[in-house]
């Protein structure tokens, strides 16, 4: 696939997250159940229904590329490395910030080839706006009803860095890697929303440490890289996708400064005093 046959997927692509993303609102506003699946993680009417519209409409758009979505049933692993193209989705990323009605819930669409993501967008829905990307086309950022606008990471990283995670809790490996990371601002957030913040190089830095899966970085790891940063893996090695019989990710960093190790913070020894802010 071309890049001009990437960039004239971005509008159709739009309307399906926009689509899926009022059906999430509908629910949100109107109320909703929690159930567990079986990995104990929760799931809501708004993952199933945005679920539905975007493998429909993924479909409709492109019939022979396969849809991995975390809300289908599981396709064995040698099925799966047969692909060399797939959509990776996640259809409401944040289920969690949806239940607690946080607003910090996103739709998330990545295409991978051969391992590796090519185009990838986040929508927003609760206040509406785009984040999307195209491999070597670079990263946008669309608000509202305006036009894209190119966004980059913040590079280098100035001190004290920004960094943006979930809760942090005392003796959490979040919290040890801080302490020696040194002097920073911390922003505590939740969903896709922290590596689309990376891109526009509004913060540094987002450690993961704690299991995701490939539907949840795809989209957000080729914007971060278009964008000048990089999502990587502990040992700084970008993620690839559909390559393994499981679909859970490593620990990883989102970073807008490729030029920095960011695996030097990883604890050797215990810090003699904390430094965050």
């Amino acid at each position: 696939m071309t890049t001009d046959e990437l960039v004239a997927l971005i509008d159709p692509l739009q309307a399906i997250a926009r689509t899926a993303g009022e059906s999430i609102l509908d629910i949100y506003n109107a109320g909703f159940t929690v159930r567990q699946k079986s990995d104990l993680s929760p799931v809501t009417e708004a993952d199933i229904t945005a679920h539905q519209c975007i493998e429909g409409g993924l479909y409709e758009l492109l019939p022979d590329i396969p849809v991995l979505s975390e809300e289908s049933p599981r396709v064995p692993f040698l099925q799966r490395q047969t692909w060399d193209w797939l959509w990776l989705v996640d259809p409401l990323d944040g289920t969690r910030e949806f239940i607690a009605r946080s607003g910090q819930f996103s739709v998330n669409i990545a295409l991978i080839y051969k391992q590796r993501p090519v185009l990838g967008l986040i929508y927003i829905p609760i206040d509406p706006c785009y984040y999307f990307a195209i491999y070597q086309y670079g990263a946008f950022k669309q608000a509202g009803q305006g036009s894209a606008q190119a966004i980059q990471t913040r590079i280098p990283a100035d001190d004290p860095i920004r960094v943006a995670s979930g809760s942090r809790h005392a003796g959490h490996p979040l919290s040890t890697y801080l302490d020696y990371l040194g002097r920073h601002h911390y922003l505590s957030l939740g969903s896709s929303l922290k590596s689309c913040l990376v891109a526009e190089g509004v913060v540094d830095l987002y450690p993961r440490f704690g299991p995701t899966s490939e539907w949840d970085t795809a989209a957000a790891q080729i914007i971060v890289e278009e964008a000048g940063g990089g999502l990587t893996d502990m040992f700084m090695r970008p993620l690839r996708y559909n390559a393994r019989p499981i679909l859970l990710n490593p620990d990883f960093f989102a970073f807008g400064d490729p030029a920095r190790d960011w695996s030097q913070y990883l604890p050797r020894r215990k810090p003699a005093f904390r430094l965050h802010e």
